[in-house]
């Protein structure tokens, strides 16, 4: 094990999501006979996959929550010292990944300079306009990120440069989202409309949309509707509320067998506002669901057309959202339809073709940490 080359992924947000999906199917794709990987987290379930040796990070829960001043470096030097202590007990780290974003991931540009440290940042969705999260994207070796995020990593930036910024370093990479073959959404059924929704309770995820459209639909014409929800944790956000005793409305907190959830359903409604990309629409395409999303500018908008892969609403406006809902789910040959052509859209999004060139980013760095600690052990 100790030949192996050790990859660190550091993951201090306290609940799962589609970045922490999307990370994991990335390292699924490397070679475990050269790599071991160890996944600092502070939500270790959310974390699926068997061969991750998965670490807790503590931090004060007082600290959890703060976003800036003084507290907010104090609450990032406690995590610096979870990976000090990490290091410690697994051997040195060959490189280091932030799976969340520079400012959720600062401890690892705090022990950059100490441990010679290379880090490869992922960016999921948009960051903040900031001196100390600019001066953390320009310390990274490498920056992958959505396209969507570009706009606001030149904002970050420019408050470091006398004048806005146009293009972003060389070391910036555009990366696409992917799912691995291991992770492939079972496809769903044709015989009964069912609807399904699966997202964080963070308000802009926009269940509230969906509530209000299921109740202005009378009990007995409502659809089944099954919502997989996570519950954020350690976050000053606003949350949805779930209901309370709506008819033919079921709810579950990160189940266990949410493939089979959705397997159940085959209408996915998504609510988010200017989803950064929407990892759980693509699993609902790759599963031939017929996929319900506002009409925002967001990638799945821009990406998916009309009544062929998809179907469009107003984003936002509930009233739509449901006159849409009752089309569709009265419509069991038109669910199909559209299915169909959604999972001819989703064989596109392969995290083998997705990700091939932030796996060989990963690996080539990985070999280069290897031979210049070898010809330091040679000194």
């Amino acid at each position: 094990m100790n030949n192996k080359q050790h990859l660190l992924v550091l993951d201090p947000t306290a609940f799962s999501g589609g970045s922490k999906i999307a990370t994991e199917s990335i390292l699924r794709l490397l070679d475990l006979q050269k790599t071991r990987i160890t996944v600092l987290s502070a939500d270790p379930d959310s974390w699926q996959w068997a061969p991750l040796k998965r670490v807790r990070l503590y931090q004060p829960k007082w600290l959890a929550k703060k976003e800036q001043g003084i507290a907010y470096y104090l609450r990032h030097l406690f995590i610096a010292l979870n990976i000090i202590i990490a290091r410690l007990r697994f051997g040195r780290f060959d490189l280091a990944v932030g799976a969340s974003g520079p400012g959720v991931d600062l401890a690892l540009y705090l022990l950059k300079p100490l441990f010679a440290l290379k880090v490869i940042q992922l960016i999921h969705g948009p960051v903040a306009r900031s001196r100390s999260i600019a001066h953390s994207l320009l310390a990274a070796d490498q920056v992958y990120y959505l396209h969507s995020s570009r706009d606001s990593l030149l904002n970050s930036l420019s408050c470091r440069s006398a004048e806005p910024l146009t293009t972003l370093p060389a070391q910036f990479h555009i990366m696409h989202n992917g799912l691995s073959e291991q992770c492939w959404p079972t496809p769903c059924q044709y015989q009964h409309s069912a609807l399904f929704w699966a997202a964080s309770l963070l308000k802009w995820k926009g269940l509230n949309t969906l509530l209000a459209a299921l109740r202005s639909i009378s009990a007995n014409a409502r659809p089944n509707t099954h919502i997989c929800y996570i519950k954020p944790q350690d976050t000053q956000l606003p949350i949805s509320q779930l209901p309370n005793n709506l008819q033919h409305v079921y709810c579950y907190q990160r189940p266990q067998n949410l493939d089979q959830i959705r397997a159940s359903a085959n209408i996915f409604v998504s609510t988010s506002e200017n989803e950064p990309f929407g990892l759980s629409i693509l699993e609902a395409l790759a599963a031939g669901q017929c996929v319900l999303l506002p009409a925002d500018g967001a990638y799945w908008d821009l990406i998916l057309e009309d009544k062929i892969n998809c179907i469009k609403y107003a984003a936002g406006d509930s009233c739509d959202l449901k006159h849409k809902l009752l089309s569709v789910s009265n419509d069991i040959q038109q669910v199909r339809k559209i299915g169909e052509q959604a999972r001819n859209v989703a064989g596109q999004y392969r995290a083998e073709q997705q990700y091939a060139q932030l796996k060989k980013c990963i690996e080539d760095n990985l070999q280069q940490a290897t031979h210049q600690s070898s010809s330091y052990a040679e000194r």
